[in-house]
């Protein structure tokens, strides 16, 4: 090994070792109950795969606090709904059960684009209401850090220049309506680009798809 690829290799550790030391910082925000419940009834097949691999009962136990805290004012044993719940997500980890009634349902516009809680609210809810009622009010939640990225992008955007000694409640409001705007654009794009007909290189569906 050269001394170039040395520096390298020890480069490479430095910054793995910091971003490494990055994420346990910020581990216990971005890892909280309601993302790992999110991340349990997510449909994309490589979060499927992931979720089968690496659940352990810290896992289960951060999704039974969610299922505490959604059932909260119900009037039901939390004790049965959390057994029915895990009884019925055993359907869903094996797709058996009323998932195994059609196998064309694991390959729908939803699983290829991650819209979880449509998938649920279609194959889940109407069957189990248990997980169903779980995984529409987890999975539709943004639980990433994009949202803060995004927040963080259209505050640099608004306060700046002139404009840098905005206050904390207008940039707030400003930050909410430039956001928004951003957002409605990308849907409509995106709504277009999945329409059959769409011309689009960039397009999700298409002619050939047709066929």
């Amino acid at each position: 090994m050269s001394d170039n690829d040395a520096d390298s290799t020890v480069e490479a550790d430095t910054v793995g070792g910091r971003m490494l030391q990055y994420w346990n910082e910020r581990k216990e925000r971005l890892e909280h109950d309601f993302a790992i419940a999110a991340w349990a009834l997510c449909i994309m097949p490589e979060v499927r795969a992931d979720v089968a691999a690496r659940m352990t009962g810290h896992h289960r136990e951060a999704i039974e606090r969610v299922i505490n805290k959604l059932y909260k004012n119900s009037e039901e044993d939390i004790d049965e709904v959390i057994n029915d719940f895990w009884k019925q997500f055993k359907h869903w980890q094996k797709k058996t059960g009323k998932y195994a009634v059609n196998e064309g349902r694991w390959h729908v516009l939803e699983v290829k684009t991650g819209a979880s809680h449509i998938w649920h609210e279609m194959y889940s809810l109407p069957y189990y209401e248990r997980l169903g009622h779980v995984a529409c009010r987890t999975t539709s939640k943004q639980t990433g850090i994009g949202p803060a990225e995004r927040a963080w992008s259209a505050l640099s955007h608004l306060k700046k220049d002139k404009r840098a000694n905005l206050s904390g409640d207008k940039v707030e409001k400003q930050a909410i309506l430039y956001t928004t705007a951003l957002i409605a654009d990308a849907k409509i794009k995106q709504n277009a680009m999945e329409k059959i007909d769409s011309m689009n290189k960039d397009s999700m569906w298409g002619d050939d798809d047709a066929k």
